[in-house]
């Protein structure tokens, strides 16, 4: 009885531990409009999984079709739970990533984003969407069309140099702004003494 209890542990646990995605439909035009970003690229490096779990991807965008971005981006993904994700330095992956919050690109396990497999038949998306990598690369370049990068301008540059900063007068201004705070507050007492 024990044995037979066990192995109920087990069953319940490899299930409750697992993450079931829905059923992965092929990217469409409709589809794609819940994506901000959509591109081809290869992976630079990754973070460390975050006591939060979660980690970030570097990549180099080789192809853009969708979203306002520049080459180099950080993707953040889930590294901590049964739904993980995993790069590694080198892949090429198609990426459909969302904004949650500002300046924040994420991807899910269960989203169409997809790694670049040479055997077709082990490629899970190709399987269930019908639709190869080199297919859907090819769909996204004819359908979205491949999109110009954000160049980086003076502005973006002035941005990170104007940092809060304090200036602070020269010698001589300093004497003449207290020799003009000494003046005021004799004018101010002598009226207040008057009334």
């Amino acid at each position: 009885m024990r044995f037979l209890g066990f192995v109920f542990l087990l069953l319940l646990s490899h299930y409750a531990l697992s993450c079931e995605c829905p059923p992965l439909q092929p990217i469409l035009k409709e589809n794609s409009k819940t994506y901000n970003v959509i591109f081809f690229g290869k992976v630079d490096s990754v973070g460390v999984c975050g006591k939060d779990g979660i980690s970030t991807a570097y990549f180099t965008i080789e192809e853009l079709y969708k979203g306002a971005i520049g080459k180099q981006v950080h993707i953040d993904f889930d590294c901590g739970s049964a739904c993980l994700m995993s790069f590694a330095k080198g892949e090429e992956w198609l990426i459909y990533a969302s904004y949650p919050a500002f300046d924040k690109l994420t991807v899910s396990l269960c989203e169409h984003s997809r790694k670049h497999i040479d055997d077709v038949s082990k490629d899970y998306y190709a399987i269930t969407s019908q639709r190869s990598f080199a297919d859907e690369k090819h769909w996204l370049q004819t359908e979205l069309g491949i999109q110009p990068f954000v160049v980086k301008n003076d502005l973006n540059e002035q941005q990170k140099t104007l940092k809060p900063h304090n200036d602070q007068p020269s010698g001589w201004k300093k004497i003449g702004l207290l020799v003009l705070s000494l003046f005021t507050m004799l004018v101010v007492l002598m009226i207040s003494k008057r009334k």
